[in-house]
């Protein structure tokens, strides 16, 4: 009798036990995120990013920094025509971890588009996309019928489709273009965190005379390794667009610690180029052993008596800012977001002197 009474209590007590270890699992799970702030935890999938491999599908072509190719133009009558192709892709984001992303010419970001302020452009878009989808030009004061708005502006390039764009370069500064969706302000922010997004820097016909010594331009942008969605048809999105639980974040498409170094000389002029081509969070950049001055906002200079001198600048989705330091400190220095969730997720790039 006493021997049956142990055994049942030993049953009950195994059963209380697993159950408490499945709510502790369960909890961990799903509490917020330490890479953001947001649904998923990482913990509970190898610890950081650097653990997952994404949503990797074989069926697409496998794409890194390596493969990048940089965008030239045909001149035709006067016009500078660019060809840019949508596409789906395995993105490498940091060695060895690839996400699916949609980028343009196999690229994340798309490649960066230069010309000078007054050149007539002309942009040939390839959809190979499984969904329709548009490109407008942010910051560029183009003709209203090239917004690239669907529903809008325009029809939206359907898959298999090839539209064409153009207008005049102008203003000049630092501008750049995404998507805007297959249809109006309903899928923009799903596709853009795909990825597509690319700069348009558009100089000033004087450059040559005023350009600084070295120059960068950078791309921040967030992902959602875990989300789940049937924006690929089949589940491989790289986040759930509608919790925009982001867990990795990139700096022209690499999380650090392989995102590329910016290389500067004692006594140079450097100017960085920032484009937020996020689509929900700030990041306030900051620079280690160095001030800066903000010398142009959403490409738009600032005049010499009103640029502030900072070692942080926030910036929010869709701004671009310009800002330019001298090279007076040698060492390896930190440039990184100090929403600190974001930098802990790859949002770390670094200044080093050669």
């Amino acid at each position: 009798m006493q021997n049956n009474f142990m055994k049942n209590v030993f049953i009950y007590l195994a059963i209380v036990i697993l159950v408490i270890i499945g709510v502790v699992f369960t909890l961990n799970l799903w509490m917020p995120s330490s890479r953001g702030g947001f649904g998923y935890n990482m913990m509970s999938r190898g610890g950081d990013h650097m653990g997952v491999s994404g949503n990797y599908d074989k069926k697409l072509p496998n794409k890194s920094p390596a493969d990048r190719v940089p965008l030239t133009y045909i001149e035709k009558n006067g016009v500078k025509e660019f060809t840019l192709t949508a596409e789906a892709i395995n993105w490498e984001y940091i060695k060895g971890k690839t996400l699916v992303a949609w980028g343009y010419n196999g690229q994340i970001p798309g490649p960066e588009i230069r010309v000078t302020e007054g050149d007539k452009v002309r942009i040939v878009v390839i959809n190979k996309l499984p969904k329709a989808t548009t490109v407008h030009w942010h910051g560029v004061d183009v003709p209203n019928d090239q917004d690239g708005v669907p529903g809008v502006t325009q029809e939206a390039i359907k898959p298999g489709e090839t539209y064409t764009y153009e207008f005049t370069a102008k203003p000049a500064g630092t501008r750049f273009y995404h998507t805007h969706g297959g249809a109006a302000m309903v899928d923009e922010a799903e596709q853009l965190d795909m990825g597509l997004s690319g700069a348009f820097i558009i100089e000033p016909k004087n450059y040559a005379v005023t350009k600084p010594d070295r120059e960068y331009t950078l791309i921040l942008d967030e992902w959602d390794t875990n989300g789940m969605s049937s924006m690929m048809g089949n589940g491989n999105k790289m986040g759930s667009m509608a919790s925009m639980a982001y867990n990795v974040f990139t700096i022209n498409g690499r999380a650090f610690p392989d995102s590329e170094p910016l290389k500067v000389k004692k006594g140079e002029l450097v100017r960085i180029r920032m484009i937020n081509g996020g689509t929900s969070a700030i990041h306030p950049m900051h620079l280690h052993g160095h001030q800066f001055k903000v010398v142009a906002v959403d490409g738009n200079p600032v005049p010499l008596s009103a640029q502030l001198t900072r070692n942080t600048q926030p910036i929010h989705p869709g701004e671009t800012y310009d800002i330019e330091f001298i090279a007076n400190n040698p060492g390896t220095w930190l440039f990184h977001c100090h929403e600190l969730h974001h930098a802990d997720g790859g949002m770390i790039t670094s200044v080093v002197y050669e």
